[in-house]
């Protein structure tokens, strides 16, 4: 891994320890405040949407500017915001917060994009899964540790404290090396989306895919409510094993799947299929079944990872940021509606959320498994390159997975 990333990679992970002391007890807080669970719904879910909304965005910048400034900005306007809900006297005035403290999501695409050119020749599978793996170690203990202090202190030092970390993370990320401006900065929007047009079976494919893991895993806290989990057990048995999955889940799939375009893919969604079966085994008399489940759980954000490798490596540099926020943005919409999906059928029975997903998931599998590499014209693919030089001639050889 490269200095620039090794940064990244703290930062990280300081925004996870940052983040996991008030992320899981949000909506409390904010009932703390004064809202009722109708206008804590709405504003979570408007929250959501503007998350959504911005990662194209984010990833237009990232191909016109240097992805450092880009992303700078992002975590500055996160930090602020978090000490902005920590003070916040009221939920009116939480609100704004919260949304600014979304909107900053728009720079994971430029993150990503970053992640990729300080890569050098390292595999991407391994180095963007490893380096948010560095995400999903902070957060592990973090939880645990903000429910203690809650115990302790007002709720809104969380934030407080939180906004602390944030700012030691930003510290770490501004030690890290500019990059020039991609060229999409001198493409039209219209050239790059046209230069996304062959990705568009990549896209719906792993829209589908986002989709089927979402289902069995929007509502398993649930579930395991209706099998007699507390709110302290779903913490302690579900959260800690989840966030202990997606760290060494996401570095073993990042090894896994390095210089192979399915193989991650593929047993990352196997693993959440086991997950779908664990949940399924679970009962109030045996709830090992249920901490492996929420384990295996951590795959999905591998998946999500190992899609953003995919897309990088096979579209040129030009529209990379692009193509990376249209990635996140599949990805949050499909969460949405497995989300509203997965509510649906927890109200016929909260079984079927699992069911609907272990039917699913097979299709996703037999869908990557068969796919094909995008095929992109007029732009240069981000496979290996062979060079085989002699005193006569240079002949330069495409090798793919």
């Amino acid at each position: 891994m490269s200095r620039d990333n090794k940064f990244i990679t703290f930062a990280l992970f300081l925004w996870g320890a940052g983040e996991g002391l008030f992320f899981y007890i949000q909506p409390l807080y904010m009932e703390q405040l004064g809202a009722t669970p109708a206008e804590i719904g709405a504003v979570l879910a408007l929250a959501a949407f503007l998350t959504a909304c911005s990662f194209i965005p984010g990833g237009w910048l990232a191909d016109r500017f240097d992805p450092k400034k880009v992303m700078i900005f992002g975590w500055a306007l996160g930090g602020v915001a978090a000490l902005w809900m920590g003070l916040a006297p009221d939920w009116q005035a939480f609100v704004p917060a919260i949304l600014a403290y979304n909107l900053s999501a728009y720079c994971i695409p430029a993150i990503n994009s970053y992640i990729v050119e300080a890569s050098g020749d390292a595999p991407l599978e391994h180095t963007i899964t490893v380096t948010f793996a560095g995400y999903a170690a902070g957060s592990i203990v973090a939880p645990f540790a903000g429910g203690q202090l809650s115990q302790i202190i007002d709720t809104h030092w969380l934030y407080v404290i939180g906004s602390g970390f944030f700012a030691i993370s930003l510290l770490t990320a501004l030690q890290v090396r500019s990059h020039a401006a991609h060229r999409g900065a001198s493409i039209s929007i219209g050239r790059q989306l046209a230069h996304l047009r062959p990705a568009a079976p990549f896209f719906i494919r792993m829209a589908f895919v986002f989709f089927t893991l979402m289902i069995g895993a929007t509502l398993p806290a649930n579930y395991l409510g209706e099998q007699g989990w507390s709110l302290s057990d779903v913490n302690t048995w579900g959260g800690t094993p989840q966030a202990i999955g997606m760290m060494l889940l996401a570095i073993g799939l990042g090894r896994i799947a390095a210089g192979r375009r399915r193989r991650g893919l593929l047993l990352g969604q196997g693993l959440v299929f086991g997950a779908m079966v664990m949940f399924m085994l679970t009962t109030p008399a045996l709830r090992l079944t249920g901490a492996v489940g929420f384990f295996l759980l951590g795959g999905v954000a591998p998946v999500r990872e190992l899609s953003n490798a995919q897309i990088a490596n096979q579209l040129s540099r030009e529209v990379r940021g692009l193509a990376l926020g249209v990635n996140e943005t599949i990805f949050s919409l499909a969460r949405a509606g497995a989300a509203a999906l997965a509510g649906v059928l927890f109200t016929l029975d909260p079984r079927w959320p699992f069911v609907a997903a272990i039917a699913l998931i097979p299709i996703g599998l037999a869908w990557v498994w068969f796919s094909r590499p995008i095929a992109v014209r007029g732009a240069m693919r981000g496979e290996e390159i062979v060079v085989m030089a002699s005193p006569g001639n240079v002949v330069i050889e495409s090798v793919e997975d």
